[in-house]
């Protein structure tokens, strides 16, 4: 759930209200406005003159009021892995800057291959990709799949979801382009969980149409889960029937 209104997302249950909400909210904008400069879930260094591409991903264990040590370190390394994954970088090491906090670092085969979270066109097809496990832990081939379909050339734009759940995430790859999005819900649980909740899959990947049938084909091959989800558009944020408005909304 979106972690900073976490307690007031709990206590209501019409899901454009729960919108409205963020959308009034002036640091809820400034915060989705830094996507708009930086729509990378990594940053990008250029080492020995250019020749070398890599990808620093930073991540922050959650609270241990909320998780047991272990499953605290393991979403951070989660998070960590897979941002470099969806930016392109083929994972290298991870290390801890403090208690608390973990830094990734991968290498990007090439510049062109530096993949965005921002979605690029409407009519692209939004995918979920991936799945997190009972004990919080991502398949590792998973992640090394999603970069190689990267390095094909079989993806247009690829974000992490993180803990504040699908629906931020979503707003975070329309932001910079002022797209949105037209999904469908998941019939397994409710849709307030579905947008607000934690996720059980780790990625958002869109695909044009020249990449799709490639894409899907080559994550079926190689056992990695891809569920459709929707379709970019203009800039109207849909879910089944319901409006959340505009993506212009969202941002200052």
């Amino acid at each position: 759930m979106v972690e900073i209104y976490g307690q007031q997302i709990a206590q209501m249950e019409d899901l454009v209200d729960i919108s409205d909400v963020l959308a009034k909210d002036s640091n809820f904008q400034k915060g989705l406005k830094k996507y708009v400069e930086n729509p990378y879930d990594a940053d990008i260094e250029r080492v020995a003159k250019g020749v070398f591409t890599l990808a620093v991903s930073k991540s922050e264990s959650p609270s241990l009021s909320r998780f047991d040590e272990t499953i605290a370190v393991t979403r951070a390394n989660n998070e960590g892995q897979a941002r470099l994954a969806c930016v392109g970088a083929r994972y290298l090491t991870t290390k801890n800057s403090d208690d608390r906090r973990i830094n990734g670092l991968g290498h990007i085969k090439s510049k062109k291959l530096i993949t965005s979270m921002a979605f690029d066109c409407k009519g692209d097809t939004i995918y979920l990709v991936g799945n997190i496990d009972q004990d919080e832990s991502i398949n590792g081939s998973h992640l090394a799949t999603l970069v190689r379909a990267i390095e094909d050339e079989l993806v247009t734009s690829a974000h992490y979801i993180s803990s504040n759940g699908l629906f931020m995430s979503l707003l975070e790859c329309c932001v910079p382009n002022e797209l949105g999005f037209d999904i469908t819900g998941d019939a397994e649980i409710e849709d307030k969980e579905f947008l607000f909740g934690p996720s059980r899959y780790f990625a958002v990947v869109t695909v044009n149409d020249s990449q799709e049938n490639e894409f899907v084909d080559f994550l079926f091959n190689n056992e990695v889960p891809v569920t459709l989800l929707g379709h970019v558009t203009k800039g109207e944020l849909r879910l089944d029937e319901l409006s959340f408005g505009d993506v212009s909304d969202y941002v200052l």
